[in-house]
């Protein structure tokens, strides 16, 4: 497993307890507002911050275990090799794509910090926090991509099955 692997897939389990740190928070938030009548001030804002970095952070794991959304209605008719120049012509599209986000997340980003623009909510939370989540998860998308079209590429072997790891999870 290379270093972008291990990455995306440490950044897979982070997204995993953030989603699930979400659900204790927005479930908080309701119990509060319908049972205690004193709704809070934080848990919509910092589940959706945690929504953002937990989405982007897992993106990349999710082109390593090839689990993301695919139709193979035409592409599993093909023969192997035409499979296998469609797989890799995927994921540099896909590496395209995250780049695009990449850039663009990262000019928004930047705006945001330089200008200090915050929520505007009563938190009042820095807005470049969330908007962090965008080039991160995108350059990483980028990378995971990249690894896997050369690893498809280099081995000259098929996709791997529908939502399984093209490795062994740790």
């Amino acid at each position: 497993m290379t270093v972008i692997d291990r990455i995306s897939e440490s950044l897979a389990h982070v997204a995993a307890w953030l989603f699930f740190a979400t659900g204790l928070m927005l479930g908080w938030e309701v119990a509060a507002r319908y049972i205690f009548t004193a709704p809070t001030i934080w848990a919509e804002e910092l589940s959706r911050l945690l929504l953002v970095w937990g989405t982007f952070a897992g993106a990349a794991a999710l082109v390593h275990r090839r689990a993301h959304i695919r139709v193979t209605v035409v592409t599993d008719l093909l023969p192997r090799p035409a499979r296998t120049v469609l797989e890799v012509l995927s994921l540099l599209v896909i590496a395209a794509f995250g780049l695009a986000v990449a850039i663009t997340g990262f000019e928004v980003m930047w705006d945001s910090l330089s200008r200090g623009r915050t929520t505007g909510s009563m938190l009042d939370l820095p807005l470049f926090w969330s908007q962090a989540a965008v080039p991160a998860g995108g350059g990483l998308l980028v990378l995971q991509s990249l690894v896997e079209a050369f690893r498809t590429d280099a081995r000259g072997a098929p996709p791997p099955d529908h939502g399984t790891p093209s490795e062994p999870l740790p």
